[in-house]
């Protein structure tokens, strides 16, 4: 067996965090299915979902950070970016999605970076 070596930018984090998804390929979804994210990045993250989005597809999300602002308010994090990845998943009639996050066009740190850095800062 070969291991395969880590292509990342990123380090990964498991969380489960309330995910929507707000918009695909442009279209807006009226009533997003509350969904859970699997794993999450600085650039990026993973979530099952029970719709296809097939890879290139540009995506808009919104992740809850649960108690995450000040007195312990959530924080509900809007980002875009595209699907890198589509696989069947072991629930059948289900997909496990990876996304990308488009980059700041300032090159300014953006509010989901700033808040998947406490991950990291845990570790």
């Amino acid at each position: 067996m070969t291991a395969t070596p880590e292509r990342r930018r990123h380090p990964r984090f498991t969380a489960l965090l309330p995910l929507r998804v707000k918009g695909v390929g442009g279209i807006v979804e009226p009533d997003p299915a509350p969904l859970v994210t699997q794993n999450l990045s600085k650039t990026g993250l993973c979530f099952p979902s029970p719709q296809r989005i097939e890879p290139g597809q540009s995506i808009e999300v919104e992740v809850t950070f649960l108690g995450a602002g000040l007195f312990g308010n959530n924080i509900s994090v809007s980002s875009t970016g595209h699907i890198v990845r589509a696989e069947s998943s072991r629930t059948p009639g289900w997909y496990r999605l990876a996304a990308a996050f488009d980059e700041s066009p300032s090159g300014d740190e953006l509010d989901w970076q700033k808040l998947v850095a406490r991950f990291d800062k845990k570790s």
